[in-house]
């Protein structure tokens, strides 16, 4: 009886280990990822959690009027790995620039992105080529 417990307790924790992967999504799915669209904007937040971080940016139109972008990026440690640390590069209230993927449909009052790329101090970090 114990003998065959092991291999289903094993099974069972490779089935519940894979559902997160399920769960993820494409980029493709949410996001234009054929446009390369430019963004300038003041930065208010960074939420640099895991699985994918959030970026709140707030982007003066030609109108004048101000919009806000929430845009996904990588990771914390995807960022680093691409050479961005976002403790320290990067300061809320600072204007940065950015390439993004906007998204197919935005919820009311927002807009959605995905970030491509962000320039700091002149150098640009690529986050993703998608």
């Amino acid at each position: 009886m114990v003998n065959r417990m092991i291999p289903a307790a094993a099974a069972i924790a490779l089935l519940l280990a894979g559902a997160p992967a399920l769960a993820h999504h494409s980029a493709n799915a949410q996001f234009d990822t054929k446009q390369d669209l430019p963004l300038i904007g003041v930065l208010t937040k960074v939420e640099n959690i895991n699985p994918h971080s959030w970026w709140y940016v707030d982007v003066k139109g030609p109108d004048g009027k101000v919009m806000q972008w929430k845009l996904e990026s990588l990771s914390p440690n995807g960022l680093i790995r691409q050479g961005l640390k976002v403790k320290t590069d990067v300061k809320l209230g600072e204007t940065y620039e950015f390439r993004i993927a906007p998204a197919w449909k935005d919820p009311e009052g927002i807009k959605l992105g995905f970030m491509k790329a962000i320039t700091v101090n002149g150098k640009e970090y690529v986050v993703v080529e998608l």
